[in-house]
């Protein structure tokens, strides 16, 4: 009888729990989170979220900032939140939240019309499905709708995840299933844009999703020289002083499907950029006036683009290495653009000049303000001078030069830019010296201890090190770099490659921080690393060397063997970015390199 009971009252319980289950799933169902944005006839601002906490990885070494989902600029009308990932059927937690909060967060977004996506894959997740996995991966995706209040996803697949395993096939076959449930889901897709040369990787996936995707956002950075040709001219994707023609050019060939390049419909394209140069290694549109004159252009002659997409919101509003704010630069400049469909006459009028700046200086640093300018359309941003040369930009009046000795004299002036790329006449001059005794008598604190030291070998003869970056409470000025206990070099970024060395041998490396004061850390935790015996480079060949912009057809010796540059799309890859693998190592190296 007792145990009778107990079951019963265990049955009871269970079905109250389910009750209450179903109750709740009922609230979220009926909740702002449910709802899609309708984003079909409107122009959008899409900028990607980082689901992980903030670290100072810029490929200028700045620091991408932590941004609640809630408190992202509405210029941004459309979020991707990155990434979904994992081996299997990939899928996604939020990294700082519940689950109920995250959805929360959507409802919020949703409620303000504003569509939060998931983005899939991203560039270090490896992506593949087996044949008879669309069902799963579906199931998947309306799972976190269902949890999160997903509006729609993001194919951002790179490298050989693009092609990888039943990819091609399976990925489309789910966001349709995904689609005919809910018919208002927004589908997307980022790929570098090389992949979307006629026969490219994207053609399949982008040909699948004919009549289901919404946008495509093709991403026009990290390609190094590789670009878009108009008769004998070459437009390089790294050429600031023909940016215009590059954005214009390549957008005009893929919306026509013409200069070798597969077509995409004005109505669903989105030119993808960095959003600072820490966000890419290049592509950074540094003249705001060149993507104003490439989207006028393209409107002019009738056929006017969706909207812009950045890498990334977090990015948007980080700091460079030398603390400067980057204040949501790209929403601020290309926020008005997108939403109001500017096609008036060409802005021509400058900005009023800044102020003479405020000078404050310390050992190593010169820390300066001014009074702002104002402009008809808008500021974006200050160029700051000294003593003759452009040194930096901010997009607010405030900066700090950190690339300053004790013992010189600086003079600075303040240039302001519009949005369309008007110059102000330049501010009043200021100028100051730092003293020999300047250092600050208070600013005794060490920075921090440099964490996470790794070293490689990059063959018989070089060793690349990396690091975390220090913190400080004034600014770290460089790092101390030993080799074998004794002092090696200075360097102001947390990267370096040790050359010259000898084959076959280990060295040992430390490395310390220092501050505008002269304050030193302890050194980090010793690592060893042990060069290649030496057996390359192979007779006839060049020894691969990290960093090197190779070419489609170059051969280098490395890892015992010779080894070819692939033709593009790969190029890329065989290009010296961070990212990129050297022959004969790391997952993806064949994606770049042919071993002869």
């Amino acid at each position: 009888m007792r145990s009778l009971f107990r079951k019963n009252m265990i049955t009871a319980s269970l079905l109250m729990a389910g009750l209450l289950s179903c109750s709740a799933s009922f609230a979220a169902a009926n909740d702002a989170a449910s709802a899609f944005p309708d984003i079909s006839g409107k122009k959008v601002l899409v900028g990607f979220w980082h689901n992980w906490a903030s670290k100072s990885d810029g490929y200028q070494q700045g620091t991408a900032a932590d941004v609640e989902l809630t408190s992202i600029p509405e210029e941004y009308n459309v979020i991707t939140v990155a990434f979904m990932e994992g081996s299997g059927i990939p899928t996604f937690k939020p990294h700082n939240m519940t689950d109920a909060q995250f959805r929360q967060a959507v409802a919020t977004l949703n409620s303000q019309g504003r569509a939060v996506l998931v983005s899939l894959g991203g560039a270090e997740a490896h992506i593949e499905l087996k044949a008879g996995d669309a069902q799963k991966f579906a199931d998947e995706i309306i799972r976190l709708v269902e949890v999160y209040g997903f509006d729609g996803l993001d194919i951002d697949l790179e490298g050989n995840a693009i092609k990888a395993g039943a990819n091609q096939t399976e990925i489309p076959a789910a966001l349709k299933i995904v689609k005919n449930k809910y018919p208002r889901f927004i589908i997307s897709m980022a790929p570098e844009f090389p992949y979307l040369r006629n026969n490219g990787a994207y053609a399949g996936l982008i040909n699948s999703l004919e009549g289901y995707y919404d946008f495509i956002s093709p991403q026009y950075y990290n390609q190094g020289g590789d670009g878009v040709g108009e008769g004998s001219q070459w437009y390089g994707q790294d050429r600031d002083d023909i940016k215009a023609d590059f954005l214009y050019y390549l957008t005009d060939s893929l919306v026509h499907g013409t200069r070798g390049f597969i077509k995409i419909p004005a109505d669903k394209f989105v030119i993808g950029l960095p959003s600072n140069p820490d966000a890419a290694a290049t592509g950074y549109v540094r003249n705001e006036g060149d993507l104003r004159t490439a989207y006028e252009r393209l409107i002019s002659q009738g056929t006017p683009i969706k909207g812009l997409m950045t890498w990334s919101i977090n990015w948007d509003t980080g700091h460079s290495s030398a603390g400067n704010a980057y204040g949501y630069e790209f929403a601020h400049r290309y926020g008005k653009l997108i939403h109001e469909d500017f096609t008036g006459d060409p802005d021509t009028q400058a900005p009023t000049q800044p102020g003479k700046p405020a000078l404050t200086a310390s050992s190593g640093q010169v820390a300066m303000t001014w009074a702002p300018s104002s402009d008809n359309v808008g500021v974006a941003q200050y160029q700051i001078w000294r003593n003759g040369e452009e040194i930096g930009q901010s997009t607010v009046p405030q900066y700090n030069d950190n690339q300053v000795s004790n013992g010189n004299t600086y003079e600075y002036v303040i240039i302001a830019v519009d949005k369309a790329g008007n110059l102000s006449l330049p501010g009043e001059a200021a100028s100051v010296t730092l003293e020999e005794n300047d250092t600050p008598s208070d600013d005794i604190e060490q920075p921090t201890v440099p964490q996470d030291l790794n070293g490689e070998a990059t063959g018989p003869n070089s060793v690349n090190l990396s690091w975390e970056a220090s913190s400080d409470n004034v600014a770290v000025r460089h790092y101390n770099i030993y080799r074998n206990g004794a002092l090696l070099t200075k360097e102001t970024q947390t990267s370096f490659t040790d050359s010259g060395l000898a084959a076959g041998t280990t060295y040992h490396y430390q490395v310390a921080a220092v501050d505008t004061s002269d304050n030193m850390s302890d050194k980090s935790d010793m690592i060893s690393v042990t060069t290649a015996a030496g057996e390359n480079p192979q007779p006839g060949y060049p020894a691969y060397v990290a960093g090197t912009a190779y070419k489609a057809g170059d051969k280098v010796s490395s890892a015992g063997g010779v080894y070819e540059c692939k033709p593009w799309p790969y190029t890329g890859w065989c290009a010296g970015a961070e990212w990129a693998y050297a022959p004969g190592t790391g997952s993806n190296w064949a994606d770049a390199w042919d071993k002869k």
